[in-house]
Formats: structure tokens, sequence, C-alpha cells
């Protein structure tokens, strides 16, 4: 709507700026000045109540440890549901080589890595992957705890399955 001078004025546009547009202004339209600025007033101060009552809610407080052991025997029931034999890295980590792969060295964390992967819960279901003619490039410094720690376990052409803890994602 245009109130004064062809100029839109929001309902948002500051209350000192609008009590000096109603001095300029006819009595018709101090009326409409107005009503804006109490909408603006009453705007700021619902924002500003949300504000106090969302920064006043406490996060549940996150067991590191007990969400480990959750896991831990989660992993644990999928190896002996799956029969798959893994190895578990003194970090918490689970995992079973499938190849070790054709080269000369493991890659450290600085290196950049090519890779081919899917993500999966132990439910089978997929939550990310690359295709078979697409791979993902990164620094592995870069990436999960899990796979700075699983990846480097093999190398160039070699798989690995890596059963991840959440402490580790």
């Amino acid at each position: 709507m245009n109130l004064f001078k062809g100029v839109f004025l929001s309902p948002l546009l500051c209350v000192g700026c609008m009590l000096k547009m109603v001095k300029y202004c006819a009595i018709t339209n101090k009326r409409v000045f107005l009503c804006n600025m109490s909408k603006s007033g009453l705007l700021c101060c619902l924002v500003l109540l949300m504000g106090v009552v969302i920064s006043c809610e406490k996060p549940e407080p996150y067991d590191e440890e007990a969400q480990y052991l959750k896991d831990e025997a989660i992993i644990k029931e999928w190896a002996d549901t799956t029969k798959t034999v893994l190895t578990k890295d003194p970090s918490g980590l689970y995992y079973a080589i499938i190849t070790p792969g054709t080269g000369l060295k493991a890659p450290e964390l600085i290196d950049n890595i090519q890779v081919t992967y899917t993500g999966k819960l132990l439910t089978d279901s997929v939550f990310s992957q690359t295709t078979d003619t697409v791979t993902y490039k990164l620094r592995l410094e870069n990436s999960i705890e899990g796979w700075k720690r699983g990846v480097p376990l093999i190398t160039e052409g070699g798989r690995i399955r890596l059963l991840v803890p959440s402490k580790m994602a």
C-alpha cells in the first residue's frame, strides 16, 4: 500500500522512522501509520518472546558411553545374524577387510582419496552411495572418524566393510 509520496512502507519498518513520517502525513494517513507501528511493536515483542522461550529449552544430555554400548550390542547382533566375522579396532570401530588391495601403501590422513561406497544402516536401507561410474573424492582427514580409522587399513583397490558406531559417524 502506498502511504507516503509513493513509498511502500512495510509494517516491519523501524518505529523511529515511522514517527518521523507521521509528522509529514495527512491526518487520515496518521491512523494507518499508528496502526502499522503497533503491529510492528507486537511483532517485535512476539519474536523476542519466542527467542526467550526457545533459548530456555534444555537439550537432552547425550551419554556417549551408553550410546556406544547400545551400538556395540546392535553391531554384534548383526554380525551373528549375518555370520560376518568382524574385527574390533581399539577405538571401537568394527570392520571386515574384504580385499586388502594391491597398492604399496595405505592412505594417510593428509592424502586425497577416491572411493566408491554404499552407506547402509544395519537394516540394509541405503542412506548414501556413489554409483559404479562416479567415485567420490575427498581428503581423508575431512571425513568421518570411522573412515579416518578404517580406510587406512587397506591399500589402493581394497575393499572393507566398516561398521561405524554413532560416536564415530
